[in-house]
């Protein structure tokens, strides 16, 4: 009796719960034949883009071609035969453009100078100290200031240099006095280059050695010092009893024995000796009043 309850309770069941889920599958085969349909039938309607539309203020122009400028011929071989044997200006060769050949194909091939003195332009500003810039950069009158300019010495290095404003404007080998020591000037005619702080007071030519810019030797410190020498006996005297004076007359100059200057040589009796050329460009510089610093 129990399991006959148990049958009928199972048997209702199984007929409640199948038509949901038949009524499911049929929906879902119903869905899937739709997207088939949708998808695989094709469309009669013709895609029609949408019309474009132009202001009637608008203005449009077709651009220019670009117009590229035809290449030179290339030179051939008859016209590199008449080029290397025409000759240039006054007969000279023609220089800067030489001829080359790379896979049978003749190019024109920029080549250097063959010497320093072919190039044609205005100095390597390398090559210009400080000093010399400056100097030409001057548009006023201050190059005829005296404290613009400054002259430093030095014996044993045979140099004479010149700055400009505090910079540096060229260097000049120089020669000074002939006597083997080389220390500083103690009286008239020992043959030493004085050593000290002195000033040019005054310039003048000179027969025989172009300019001569005189020195303000000797200055207060060199007569304090000979007349020192002079009571404790260390200037000379000679046979009539007379003793040198200080000196004077010293001074920047030009040569009449270009070749000791070159070779370093000293043969003033205690001046400074600089070659003519210069002697011209000192006396053209360096006003009066300049200061002249001599070092051993």
């Amino acid at each position: 009796m129990k399991i006959g309850s148990g049958l009928m309770a199972a048997a209702v069941l199984l007929v409640l719960a199948v038509p949901p889920a038949f009524a499911r599958s049929r929906h879902r085969a119903s869905l899937d034949s739709q997207e088939m349909r949708i998808t695989n039938s094709p469309t009669t309607e013709p895609i029609v883009a949408p019309p474009v539309t132009v202001p009637e203020s608008s203005v449009y122009t077709t651009p220019n071609p670009r117009v590229v400028a035809a290449l030179p011929p290339i030179p051939t071989a008859a016209d590199n035969q008449a080029a290397s044997t025409t000759p240039g200006i006054d007969g000279a060769e023609p220089k800067g453009k030489t001829a080359a050949s790379v896979d049978g194909m003749q190019t024109a091939a920029v080549t250097p100078p063959a010497a320093a003195k072919d190039v044609v332009g205005p100095p390597d500003p390398r090559m210009r100290t400080p000093g010399a810039m400056l100097f030409d950069e001057t548009r006023d009158d201050s190059a005829l200031d005296p404290n613009n300019w400054a002259v430093s010495v030095f014996k044993k290095r045979h140099e004479l240099i010149v700055y400009y404003k505090g910079r540096l404007f060229k260097k000049y080998d120089a020669v000074f006095g002939r006597n083997l020591d080389l220390g500083a000037k103690l009286w008239a005619q020992d043959r030493r280059t004085p050593e000290g702080v002195y000033s040019i007071i005054e310039k003048y030519r000179s027969a025989r050695f172009r300019w001569f810019l005189r020195l303000n030797y000797p200055n207060l410190v060199d007569r304090v010092r000979y007349e020192t020498m002079r009571v404790n006996g260390v200037v000379p005297v000679y046979s009539d009893g007379t003793s040198p004076l200080v000196g004077s007359a010293i001074g920047i100059h030009g040569t009449d024995v270009p070749i000791l200057n070159a070779g370093h040589i000293n043969w003033t009796t205690g001046c400074i000796s600089v070659e003519n050329k210069d002697i011209d460009d000192l006396d053209r510089l360096l006003p009066v009043g300049t200061v002249v610093i001599i070092k051993p």
